[in-house]
């Protein structure tokens, strides 16, 4: 399901953004930078930062095809919540119009497009938010897969898991891709990385050459923790962008 993704040789990919304004700008003018108008974005768009309508407004007038992630689905659907997680998205969808949660309500799960395959959470069931963490999730969410590549988000962490292989392979590197054997890349964050390093992560797919690479960019971090803290919204939110984690 969803539609055709244009490709231009290349195509960058990203995901979590959630609402940081600051880190969804630096990594589309770095794309831009690099010639790539072939981009999709594989979820969570808004929850913990300060800025979800402002990041759902660019990217719909970019006209960047997007799916849909659990914080996407928990201020348009309504998820079960309690403390901070609560708190943080009752403010994000007070912060959207109709239209915007609308819009964010209406994303699709997964697409699949006659190379690739693309999801926010684990394959077979992606609305139940399950993590790819390790070797033995990322066997079950190969098992169901269609097409020998996809391309996932939601745990914050790059990984390329390899069918047969018992742990993701470098990240820091490019990687080749083959119809082979089976891939599932995670592209990591943009505006929350987990993996130590505080930069924004996204990944950029090389049809022609068969690879991926992982790009991270450096991004006003300042700016988005004042913007969290402005809001009211809970400081932990904040804090964790300068620690990567």
């Amino acid at each position: 399901m969803g539609d055709r993704i244009p490709m231009t040789g290349t195509l960058a990919i990203f995901s979590d953004i959630h609402a940081n304004l600051p880190a969804l700008r630096a990594v589309l003018a770095d794309m831009e930078e690099r010639g790539i108008t072939g981009r999709l974005c594989l979820g969570d768009v808004v929850g913990y930062g300060a800025s979800p309508a402002a990041c759902v407004e660019l990217l719909r007038d970019a006209g960047i095809p997007c799916l849909k992630g659990n914080h996407d689905a928990a201020v348009t659907h309504g998820i079960e919540a309690g403390g901070l997680m609560k708190r943080m998205w009752d403010w994000t969808e007070e912060q959207l119009d109709a239209e915007q949660r609308t819009w964010l309500a209406e994303l699709p799960l997964v697409f699949d497009q006659p190379g690739f395959q693309a999801v926010h959470a684990m394959l077979p069931v992606p609305e139940d938010w399950n993590y790819v963490l390790n070797a033995s999730d990322a066997d079950v969410h190969l098992g169901f897969q269609t097409r020998p590549l996809c391309f996932i988000g939601h745990t914050h962490f790059p990984a390329f898991w390899l069918e047969g292989e018992d742990g993701s392979l470098d990240t820091e590197i490019t990687q080749k891709v083959s119809p082979e054997r089976k891939q599932l890349v995670n592209v990591g964050s943009v505006g929350q990385p987990r993996d130590g390093d505080r930069r924004a992560c996204y990944l950029i797919y090389d049809e022609a050459a068969g690879e991926v690479r992982w790009r991270r960019v450096s991004y006003d971090i300042a700016s988005a923790q004042n913007a969290i803290e402005d809001a009211g919204l809970p400081l932990f939110f904040a804090e964790r962008l300068a620690m990567g984690k």
